[in-house]
């Protein structure tokens, strides 16, 4: 296949809103750039806020971590409180333990058996408080658990995958999505970048779950969210445009629904169509928010966000009430049909019918769980596979054309 010079950037129409944040990505050349096998690792990061995804792409595959983004402050050990035979024979899946600057965070899952969440829906977490450090901590941690073979060769991993001890420090360089409604706006992004680089471009000495890490970020850069799923759907995992020439210059929309922000991204041409571009804080947060709602005035029971979200995803939601347990699955549809609802509205306010595009791709969290609608309302377009993890995968395969082998 012959290698196509690939550039992006804001593009001008007669009918378009150039957009404030200029070009949001680098231009592209087409080298065979493979990420080296034990580091610098090449990361795509994306900083959710229902879940911290990344991504490390080599030669022989890929590998991906998700991290649901909820912390809390507190510790795991009940010492000899238990239910003994009684119990639970299987165990549910505990929080990690990230320490650092002498706290200790729990992370991730089960977090609210143990302590109140701290749950950040502002833009502001990106500039590196603690919830922050401590997602990102954990969801690396997670992922070279996994990526680094010549270590796990050498013993340094436990049967379950997650690392005992780093003998060398760990290097690597970050692509970090951020939402469009940031990269649009020229000054909130080069604060964001630069409030980034402030804490993440340094040598970092944590432990996780009592294993010491230590971690060296060499270089960090940002792009837009939803730019991690056109890579994803058109590089491989070597950084090389593998689609062809007309697939390049096709007009190609994403649809990206997370859990608090929904962004569009429009590229034709290797350029960014200001037009066809935009973001909203709507996102499957507000079904969570009406299953809430619901619950508190049905039942006297409050949630957080998290486990409200949790319901609104499981196959049969139930909920544990001082008056038994309640059946929630009529609940959760009528909170994702207003959720799907909102989001065609503000999709069709964009793009109308979406006719006018080659490639309609829809991705994140909320792709998955407004599926039905959205292929409904756009029997045209598509759920990516994967639709969560593909903007960090997509950032990884460009972080291994844009950072140093």
């Amino acid at each position: 296949m012959k290698n196509h010079g690939i550039r992006f950037s804001a593009r001008r129409t007669s009918n378009t809103t150039h957009l404030k944040g200029g070009q949001l990505m680098d231009s592209m050349t087409d080298t065979d750039s493979r990420p080296s096998s034990v580091g610098p690792f090449n990361l795509g990061l994306d900083p959710g806020f229902g879940a911290v995804k990344a991504a490390y792409t080599r030669r022989e595959g890929s590998q991906v971590a998700t991290v649901p983004s909820v912390v809390g402050v507190g510790e795991t050990d009940m010492g000899l409180l238990s239910l003994g035979a009684l119990g639970r024979r299987r165990r549910s899946r505990q929080p990690d333990q990230v320490t650092f600057d002498k706290i200790t965070y729990l992370v991730g899952e089960g977090v609210a058996r143990y302590a109140r969440p701290v749950e950040r829906m502002d833009f502001l977490r990106l500039s590196g408080g603690p919830e922050l450090r401590a997602l990102f901590y954990d969801v690396v941690f997670r992922l070279l658990g996994e990526a680094c073979p010549e270590q796990k060769r050498r013993g340094q991993h436990q049967g379950n995958g997650s690392v005992r001890s780093f003998q060398d420090r760990l290097t690597i360089n970050v692509m970090v999505g951020l939402p469009v409604e940031v990269m649009a706006d020229r000054e909130q992004a080069r604060a964001t970048l630069r409030a980034l680089r402030s804490w993440m471009v340094t040598r970092h000495k944590y432990t996780v779950n009592g294993r010491e890490v230590t971690l060296v970020v060499e270089n960090v850069k940002v792009m837009a969210q939803p730019a991690g799923t056109f890579f994803a759907w058109g590089l491989n995992n070597h950084g090389k445009w593998v689609r062809g020439r007309s697939a390049l210059r096709a007009p190609v929309a994403i649809c990206d629904i997370g859990f608090h922000t929904l962004d569009l991204f429009t590229v034709e041409g290797g350029e960014v169509v200001a037009r066809f571009t935009g973001g909203d804080t709507v996102g499957m947060r507000r079904a969570a928010e009406l299953i809430i709602n619901t619950v508190r005035t049905g039942h006297g029971v409050d949630l957080s966000l998290h486990e409200a979200d949790a319901l609104v995803r499981q196959r049969h939601p139930r909920l544990q009430t001082a008056g038994g347990e309640v059946k929630l699955r009529a609940q959760v549809d009528q909170a994702l049909d207003t959720t799907a609802a909102a989001v065609v509205t503000f999709v069709e306010r964009q793009w109308g019918n979406g006719r006018q595009f080659a490639h309609l791709l829809f991705t994140g969290g909320g792709a998955e769980a407004l599926k039905a609608t959205l292929l409904r309302q756009y029997p045209h377009g598509m759920v990516l596979p994967n639709a969560v993890t593909a903007n960090a995968l997509g950032l990884a395969r460009y972080a291994a054309r844009v950072f140093p082998a």
